[in-house]
């Protein structure tokens, strides 16, 4: 469920644009039964409920850093008697075994709820399956919102199948906020076989927090404001990414905002791998772009040091150092960076620098692999996507 149209929203520093009521709460509710212990939180905002259970004390284990998939259905309804009917999932693994670190096997199961009414003050819950039976009622407050109100624009454009909206737009006399919500137009091609995802707008991925990434907005008297570090990234799942761009207050009499995205970076899934040499330089072709790839060997990661080793072990030790240069610069599709398959097991770091391609180590325990295994090629396509966004009145 998205924004109603009748929804009051306002923004909210830190988290994003939020009803101003309407919106519901709950503290965690701990259950301990057999030596295990569930712990269960809702929220519902905007966009629906979210329900998070996680399990403790399980009979299960896992080696280090994995996970695997388990069945885990659940009911849910409030106290007035009315279903909570599930959404489709915001996440590719919604219920789980996994174990991180050194830490215990742990179950965790996420569900997508439609919006909880705002007359209801507890939620029914039953979750059967791989983490036993369990029956756990939780308690829900209304929770508002302060903030200057967010007022709906039009604003859209469409390049190469991904579009960016500017929904909404906030403005104080202390902060000027623009929701962007960045998204694939629907493919009709029912043989699609590639998942992509969106990994970052005008970044590689993550935030904006590099001078070079931050946006520059130009308002109607022709003053420029550039983009403060660090969007306020919401949570939408991985086919649909919403963020909010903060900039300074704008002059008085500005009436509307001009603002270029200049490039968003996918993830596009699929079988298609390549084997690149290790050590060597190579050129290769994924997902239809063509790259130079540099591969070295190196005895530790750069994330580690003598007096600060890396919490992932691998890397404390040697490691294969990947650098991945496009061959056109130019091309609209640009292959930048990309899944690396001996990483699964073992982790893998990527650093960045204000200029030059990103570099990826990935350890390499044995100090002798033959080569690096490429999946998941992330893709920069190229812009300018351009949004002219009226401002309200303060």
């Amino acid at each position: 469920m998205l924004a109603r149209s009748t929804d009051d929203l306002v923004f909210v520093p830190n988290v994003g644009f939020r009803l101003a009521r309407g919106a519901m709460d709950a503290a965690n509710v701990v259950v301990e039964r057999d030596g295990r212990t569930l712990t269960a939180g809702l929220t519902s905002d905007r966009d629906g409920a979210e329900l998070r259970i996680s399990v403790a004390g399980l009979d299960e284990t896992l080696d280090f850093r994995q996970s695997r998939p388990v069945d885990a259905p659940v009911r849910v309804a409030d106290d007035r008697g009315r279903v909570v009917h599930e959404q489709p999932a915001r996440y590719h693994v919604n219920s789980h075994f996994y174990r991180l670190m050194e830490g215990p096997t742990m179950f965790q199961r996420v569900v997508s709820l439609e919006r909880i009414e705002p007359d209801a003050r507890a939620i029914d819950v039953v979750m059967e399956g791989a983490a036993g039976v369990w029956h756990v009622t939780i308690p829900i407050e209304p929770k508002n919102a302060t903030g200057p109100r967010g007022v709906s624009t039009e604003a859209i454009d469409v390049r190469h199948g991904i579009a960016i909206a500017a929904p909404l737009v906030a403005r104080s006399e202390t902060i000027t906020a623009i929701e962007l919500e960045t998204y694939f137009v629907k493919n009709a091609d029912p043989g699609e076989k590639t998942e992509r995802t969106i990994q970052g707008v005008g970044c590689l991925t993550h935030a904006r927090g590099l001078g070079a990434d931050l946006l520059m907005l130009r308002d109607s008297t022709g003053r420029h404001h550039l983009e403060r570090p660090r969007p306020v990234q919401d949570r939408t799942g991985g086919s649909r990414r919403r963020e909010v761009a903060l900039f300074e207050p704008m002059p008085p009499e500005a009436l509307s905002a001009s603002l270029e995205i200049p490039y968003v970076v996918l993830c596009e899934m699929s079988d298609e791998t390549v084997l690149v040499p290790v050590p060597g330089e190579t050129d290769i072709t994924l997902a239809g772009c063509m790259a130079h790839v540099t591969t070295t060997r190196v005895g530790r990661s750069s994330d580690s040091t003598d007096s600060r080793p890396s919490p992932i072990e691998g890397l404390n030790g040697p490691c294969v150092r990947i650098v991945i240069t496009p061959n056109d610069r130019e091309a609209e599709r640009q292959l930048i960076s990309c899944g690396v398959m001996e990483s699964n097991d073992r982790g893998m770091t990527m650093s960045m620098e204000r200029s030059g391609p990103p570099v990826i180590e990935v350890p390499d325990p044995t100090g002798s692999s033959p080569f690096m295994t490429f999946r998941g090629p992330r893709i920069r396509v190229g812009g300018p996507w351009k949004l002219e966004v009226p401002l309200p009145r303060i």
